[in-house]
């Protein structure tokens, strides 16, 4: 599809139907599967009677089926929406069947004019758009027990990767079950790897005129209970996967060919470069630093994801006179101008949602951002052209939170690691004082940003302003203290060249003492909120999966507490430094104006299944030193003595912190940096089916 062609497409998605859209019968190649009933399972709101995937890589087509049981009401109120991705651009969708069966018959709502195209608005806010459109069936009167089958292909028909085809499919879902079926037909089998995690899959293959096709099945799975907190990039299910790639290296070689194509700067460009190397002479950093200042600001960040064409940039000239670009636009400039000014710089492929965990996967083309890799002085520089609210100097730029990277050169032969923050430089600091008079309190809060820390609180308030800032400055402290108020305006201060931003303000806390009911005196508790964020509690099942941690982090909070009673209020000196974290409490000026301090650094993103005990025994150590909980003196004749008061954190799970982070983006890096906390949550019956229904690594 050409570019004119394309254009009127996305200004009428309606368009696309009878052209890139169509209602015909299914591939003659497909075989169809017999679909048995299946009891239902207690407490699953669907029942996935069969899933069905038959891929043709040499017809270059994936045909999908899926037949599902309704088997509640809220099931039925989410059902009646049939929607199919699909990238216009790249892909022609062909939709087979959608029909009901309803007491023993079997209706077909499949007709042409029946289906709405909409254009795809995800992320617009960030700054992303999706080529890809939706098809949407909206069907009518479904009823619980209704049994849903739908039927469609994708058939990709671009130039990018014309000689190859990969595919992951998933064989344990949220839901149950009853059969499902992963087929490959090809005439030469012998150009695909092959690879099944826990291989409990029956096998079959047969020859036929379009090929060996080879099947691999699953009866009778149940659903799988996904634990909260999993490893970010962690695949929890059974899967097998397929790819046509040999190598890394000859992934990074294809793509790289690919880049070189682009490299056409026209005039313009050529000649602001020759200004910017004109005003820094002296200074090879300066110089850097001015480039990646120049395209950060002059290139306006617009993510494009559009399917496999998104791993392309357009041309250089194309870039500069348009002035916006996604992440790979903005690296493959960034890239040019760097070396051009004689740097060693290349543009280098990472995941965000697999992390370093994407160098265990059969190779291919199943990145979603692209950064700079730059080597100065036989020092490792990271670069993220994308992320506009980053400061600091290149001093600063030497690691990614994606642990991988794989260069885009035909001389790459493996990843690259990306070197962890070191300690230190990318942290928050929060400081406490607290002046009591009679029950109430006032306490002067700083928060301190420094690093990456201080590029997503300086996203947010670029992104969203000051007040959206400020609440949730209060709604930190309010998380151990619930009774406290911001009785003044938020300060903001913003130190680019080091990186720092500290939010500062003055809280009341009316009634900060409670009384304890044993005693009669009066008893006020402190919490770290800063800590507690950003520690994982884990329950006392005998959990399956690794823990996944906020990583990298690391935190520091002190709490000043100005009382005549707070003598003697002391946190016990603890020290705990392992492959997992550093965590260090104590007490300061114990016997004048006690100061409680805590540190916390995670070391490693995940906590290994054999390792999950003797992490739990560094929670239960740390939890019974967070809280402190000291006693007023009421008749100044005895002493205070203050309480341990030991967090539960099996029963009290912790939540991510409010404040705002910004996300490195998906396909194609659309949006801007860190993203360094990311939680998995629950799973909603929308999000199940889609697990299921969706391809994990299309081609």
């Amino acid at each position: 599809m050409d570019s004119s062609d394309l254009e009127k497409f996305h200004r009428n998605p309606l368009a696309l139907r009878g052209s890139r859209l169509k209602v015909e019968e299914p591939p003659e190649w497909i075989v169809r599967r017999k679909v048995k009933n299946l009891d239902r399972v207690d407490g699953s709101p669907v029942t996935m009677l069969l899933l069905d995937r038959q891929i043709a890589p040499d017809q270059s087509t994936r045909y999908t089926r899926y037949v599902r049981r309704l088997e509640t009401p809220q099931a039925v109120q989410e059902a009646g929406r049939i929607e199919f991705d699909f990238d216009p651009a790249t892909q022609l969708l062909l939709i087979h069947a959608i029909s009901i069966f309803r007491n023993g018959e079997l209706t077909n709502f499949t007709e042409l004019d029946q289906v709405d195209v909409i254009q795809k608005e995800r992320d617009l806010n960030k700054g992303i758009y999706a080529g890809s459109v939706t098809a949407l069936i909206l069907l009518k009167d479904l009823r619980t027990g209704d049994v849903i089958d739908v039927e469609s292909s994708i058939v990709s028909d671009d130039a990018i990767f014309p000689n190859h085809y990969w595919f992951s499919e998933n064989f344990e879902h949220p839901l149950p079950v009853g059969h499902q079926c992963f087929s490959w037909l090809s005439k030469d089998h012998d150009r695909f790897e092959v690879t099944i995690d826990k291989n409990n899959l029956a096998f079959e293959e047969e020859d036929t005129e379009w090929g060996v096709r080879k099947t691999w099945s699953k009866a009778l799975t149940p659903a799988l209970d996904l634990p909260l907190l999993l490893p970010i990039g962690l695949n929890p299910f059974e899967s097998i996967s397929i790819t046509s790639f040999q190598s890394w290296s000859e992934v990074a070689s294809e793509i790289a060919e690919l880049w070189e194509q682009t490299e056409k700067p026209g005039i313009k460009l050529p000649q602001e470069l020759r200004k910017l190397k004109n005003k820094h002479t002296d200074s090879e950093t300066d110089l850097i630093e001015a480039l990646v200042a120049f395209v950060r600001n002059t290139i306006r960040y617009q993510g494009m994801e559009v399917g496999r064409l998104g791993l392309i940039p357009a041309d250089l000239r194309t870039i500069w006179e348009r002035r916006f670009g996604d992440c790979k636009e903005k690296t493959s400039l960034l890239c040019w101008l760097l070396r051009k000014c004689g740097f060693d710089a290349h543009p280098a492929l990472v995941s965000v949602s697999l992390r370093g965990k994407v160098a265990e996967r059969l190779p291919a083309p199943i990145f979603d951002h692209v950064v700079v890799y730059l080597r100065h002085h036989d020092h490792h520089y990271w670069i993220d052209p994308a992320a506009i609210s980053q400061r600091g100097s290149l001093a600063t730029w030497n690691t990614l939170p994606f642990q991988k990277a794989l260069l885009i050169s035909k001389e790459t032969s493996d990843f690259l690691d990306i070197a962890e923050t070191p300690p230190k430089q990318d942290f928050v600091r929060v400081s406490e004082s607290y002046h009591f008079q009679e029950n109430d309190a006032t306490m002067t809060v700083r928060q301190e940003f420094h690093g990456s820390e201080a590029d997503g609180i300086r996203g947010g308030l670029d992104s969203n302003g000051k007040s959206s800032i400020q609440k949730m400055f209060v709604e930190v402290v309010k998380s151990t203290r619930s009774e406290a108020e911001l009785f003044t305006d938020l300060e903001v201060s913003d130190d680019p060249l080091a990186n720092i931003i500290v939010l500062s303000g003055e809280f009341t806390a009316t009634n900060a003492f409670k009384e304890n009911p044993h005693t009669g005196r009066m008893i006020c508790e402190f919490i770290p909120h800063v800590v507690i964020d950003k520690i994982h509690g884990i329950d006392k099942s005998n959990r399956e999966f690794p823990l996944g941690l906020f990583h990298p982090t690391e935190v520091f909070h002190s709490i000043e507490l100005n009382h005549p009673d707070a003598k003697g209020a002391v946190v016990p000196k603890t020290i705990i430094n392992n492959e997992f974290l550093e965590f260090e409490a104590g007490t300061k000026n114990e016997d004048t104006c006690p100061t409680l301090y805590y540190h916390y650094r995670s070391k490693t993103p995940e906590v290994p299944v054999k390792d999950l005990h003797r992490y739990r025994l560094n929670l239960d150590q740390m939890s019974s030193v967070i809280p402190l909980v000291f006693e007023t003196n009421t008749g100044r004749d005895s002493k205070s003595k203050p309480m341990r008061h030991k967090r539960n954190w099996a029963d009290d799970e912790l939540e991510t912190p409010t404040l705002p982070q910004q996300p490195h983006g998906s396909r194609g890096g659309e949006s801007s940096p860190p993203i360094w906390h990311y939680l998995l949550g629950g799973i909603v019956i929308l999000t199940m089916i889609a697990l299921i229904i969706k391809y994990a690594a299309s081609p």
